[in-house]
C-alpha cells in the first residue's frame, strides 16, 4: 500500500512539474501575443487615420482602350 502511494506521489509530482512548465510557457506566449495585438492595434489606428484624410493630388486617367468620340 505504501509503495503504491509513493509511486502515485512521484507520478503526481512529475505531472505538477510538467504542468508548471507548460503554464510558464503559456505565460510567455501570452506576453508575446499581447505585444502583437498592441502593434496591430496601433497599425490599424494609423491606417484608419490615413483613410479618413482626403487623398491629395488624385488624378483620374482616361482609359486608353475606351473609344473616343470624334468631336
Amino acid at each position: 500500500m505504501e509503495v503504491r502511494l509513493r509511486k502515485t506521489v512521484v507520478k503526481l509530482k512529475k505531472t505538477i512539474a510538467s504542468k508548471n512548465k507548460e503554464l510558464d510557457q503559456l505565460r510567455i506566449d501570452v506576453l508575446g501575443l499581447v505585444r502583437v495585438v498592441n502593434q496591430l492595434t496601433l497599425e490599424n489606428q494609423q491606417l484608419r487615420e490615413t483613410l479618413a484624410q482626403p487623398a491629395p493630388n488624385v488624378v483620374a486617367f482616361r482609359n486608353r482602350h475606351s473609344p473616343q468620340s470624334d468631336e
